[in-house]
């Protein structure tokens, strides 16, 4: 019996494009848009519901639009920027390697996303309201938020999860289907460092920096 992807359990019976896998009906109901970024055209997938998931999808891409990515202006060059992103992608990295959760890019992309309403609003759901990322998240973001915000800003955290999901929307899909974002993090990030960190300037030059640094 072929199991599914996800619980492992029960069998797989529907076939799943982007993950290139099957599940089964449970796992799919639960995980469509949400845990998978499922195609307009899926037989499984009810119209309604994708309706609601591209006008969300519209207002964060207007969101995103405002965030400086091009390769002359990316935020990214900024080093308290840098240093974030490579806390929280260092997270996201271990958990996929070391298979702590099923994680997929969709996955990601929505913990980023719902991170940035948190800091957006300032408020908490209920630990039992989030998906196991998210909360892993959420933890580090509770750790971390008072040197981020004193190294770059609080208007700039929220500007750095928007950055983070432009990454994942750029990597996603293609070869790679529902694990572009996360094989990039797993062959390209390299282990954490606080001592400092490398930066690419627009002419393609990279150089380390550290931290502590004017």
């Amino acid at each position: 019996m072929v199991k599914c992807w996800f619980c492992k359990t029960q069998k797989g019976k529907r076939y799943c494009s982007p993950i290139n896998n099957v599940l089964c009906p449970v796992c799919c109901a639960e995980s469509r848009l949400k845990r998978i970024d499922c195609p307009e055209d899926c037989r499984y997938l009810k119209g309604e519901e994708y309706q609601r998931r591209r006008a969300e999808e519209k207002e964060f891409s207007e969101l995103m639009a405002q965030v400086p990515h091009a390769k002359q202006d990316d935020i990214f060059k900024n080093m308290g920027v840098a240093l974030m992103a490579a806390e929280i992608e260092t997270l996201v990295r271990d958990i996929y390697v070391n298979r702590d959760l099923l994680v997929t890019d969709r996955l990601v992309y929505d913990s980023y996303k719902k991170m940035y309403k948190i800091h957006r609003g300032d408020k908490f759901p209920e630990e039992g309201q989030l998906d196991e990322l998210t909360q892993k998240l959420v933890k580090l973001y509770r750790r971390s938020i008072r040197n981020w915000e004193f190294n770059i800003g609080h208007d700039m955290v929220g500007q750095v999860f928007l950055r983070l999901m432009i990454s994942v929307r750029s990597m996603s899909g293609g070869i790679m289907g529902e694990f572009g974002y996360l094989n990039f993090l797993k062959n390209n990030l390299g282990n954490f460092d606080r001592e400092g960190f490398v930066i690419e300037d627009k002419f393609g030059d990279r150089s380390w920096h550290g931290y502590d640094e004017d």
